[in-house]
């Protein structure tokens, strides 16, 4: 019997991400490229369109992953995050943001969020914030330390979409940064979420060596003719099968879509649940 799935990068369509920058933002493949048509739920701004959607493809639960940078890419606040959670408790839990440009106040309010249930690490976006950083950057050294104080792992969003939408190159998004950080702080577990698109190659060397990094390709590799996927693919039927993770991105993805063209990548049989499900569930305590 299959054990359900876990989408570790998704952002529902509650009122206060799609009225700013960041629903759009998510929603650039779709308006941009004729072979990604987005979901309809997100078209349409359902959430009984979503949980139709997600059900049809055997997704039990959404991981919100915040966004509090400043910039172009926008923002919603934590507090919407946390009444999605609180609103459909069976379905979503989250790892809130923290705004980059404003650190020590955004990071006291997810410290008081940490001990909320549905809150399951810390988000931030490094490389696409209004004022760019490598991840490895001293100034964040109190949200990785928070983390390890609360024992949370911490999402850093990288990919070079995010980083040339919010403005910059894509050299920001590299995970070469990662690589120090995890080297620093080895009891810390990071998610690189979007997985360094596109830096791949580099992005399963990272792992290789550094055992508290999970990778997360979401889109870039839920994509059937995504450049770059195969990498990903390669590196957990080889060693990292224990260390990857299954996202959508949504609302750039539908889920019935996106859990398709994952199945069909050419993953080894038995490693298929661990992606899907079993790897988050460890990391989130599900």
């Amino acid at each position: 019997m299959a054990k359900g799935i876990i989408d570790m990068r998704f952002r529902p369509p509650i009122p206060e991400w799609v009225s700013g920058p960041t629903f759009r933002t998510a929603m650039w493949y779709p308006r941009n490229t004729t072979t990604m048509p987005g979901a309809r739920s997100a078209w349409e701004e359902s959430m009984d369109l979503l949980f139709d959607e997600m059900d049809e493809a055997g997704v039990t639960w959404g991981v919100i992953m915040g966004r509090a940078a400043s910039g172009h890419l926008g923002g919603v606040g934590n507090d919407a995050i946390v009444r999605a959670v609180e609103t459909w408790s069976d379905r979503f839990v989250a790892f809130p943001g923290v705004d980059l440009e404003n650190i020590e106040p955004s990071l006291a309010e997810a410290r008081e969020l940490a001990s909320h249930p549905g809150m399951k690490g810390l988000s931030i976006e490094p490389g696409s914030s209004k004022t760019p950083r490598y991840s490895d950057d001293p100034a964040l050294d109190p949200v990785y330390e928070a983390c390890l104080d609360l024992g949370l792992p911490v999402s850093i969003s990288l990919s070079g979409l995010l980083s040339a939408l919010a403005g910059h190159d894509i050299t920001w998004c590299s995970p070469v940064p990662i690589q120090r950080l995890a080297m620093r702080h080895p009891d810390l577990k990071i998610i690189v979420s979007h997985a360094s698109w596109p830096y791949a190659h580099e992005m399963v060397a990272v792992a290789l060596f550094c055992q508290n990094v999970y990778v997360s390709p979401d889109l870039y590799v839920a994509t059937a003719n995504m450049p770059c996927r195969q990498t990903y693919v390669d590196a957990a039927n080889l060693f990292l099968a224990g260390r990857t993770l299954f996202g959508t991105a949504y609302p750039t993805r539908p889920h019935l879509e996106a859990v398709r063209d994952f199945r069909d990548m050419g993953w080894r049989p038995e490693i298929v649940d661990r992606i899907l499900y079993d790897n988050a569930a460890e990391l989130l305590g599900l």
